[in-house]
């Protein structure tokens, strides 16, 4: 029998070998952001102005759209939104991990914004309907959740040469960066 279960982990050992591992992976196909923030239909939702600021709201009460200005068009999604509405058009948000390999390491004074194409600054949405940052910093969603109710994002700001990780409330808007197929 001894003999039997030698051969069976030489066989199991052959096999392993023979799987790519995890750089090879990364080589065959490296990651890469789509060009532009994620979007959905926003045709029949409903108009509302919060603090000044016009926007559509989905009927589900966690998309909105920003009607005015140089981020006419932009959109700002709830973590749960997020997931559902990639999963439907059959994209994907980056894990965590796979916004600290877009950006450099996991060092975060190393993270560069440099290494993010066509940023749009349209800020966030906070739980009480208020927007923030407008103009001045991107908030995007990652898929991994950090908690039951908050979920890891990276923040840039204009006026700072770093990308920043933390975990935020699952119910503020952010918006939403796809990987490439």
């Amino acid at each position: 029998m001894k003999n039997f279960e030698q051969k069976v982990l030489k066989k199991l050992d052959e096999i392993i070998s023979l799987l790519p591992n995890k750089e090879v992976i990364k080589q065959l196909k490296p990651l890469e952001l789509e060009d532009n923030n994620f979007r959905v239909n926003s045709d029949g939702w409903e108009k509302i102005t919060v603090d000044g600021i016009k926007y559509l709201q989905s009927p589900t009460k966690d998309i909105w759209e920003l009607l005015e200005g140089e981020y006419s068009g932009e959109q700002i999604f709830t973590w749960e939104a997020a997931i559902r509405e990639t999963k439907k058009a059959g994209k994907r948000m980056p894990t965590d991990e796979e916004w600290t390999e877009l950006f450099g390491d996991d060092d975060h004074e190393n993270f560069k914004k440099e290494n993010f194409p066509n940023p749009v600054c349209c800020g966030f949405r906070d739980t009480n309907g208020i927007y923030y940052g407008l103009g001045s910093s991107l908030f995007l969603w990652s898929s991994t959740e950090s908690s039951s109710t908050s979920a890891w994002r990276r923040a840039i700001y204009l006026t700072y040469s770093t990308v920043y990780r933390d975990a935020n409330t699952k119910t503020n808007g952010f918006s939403v960066r796809c990987l490439r197929d």
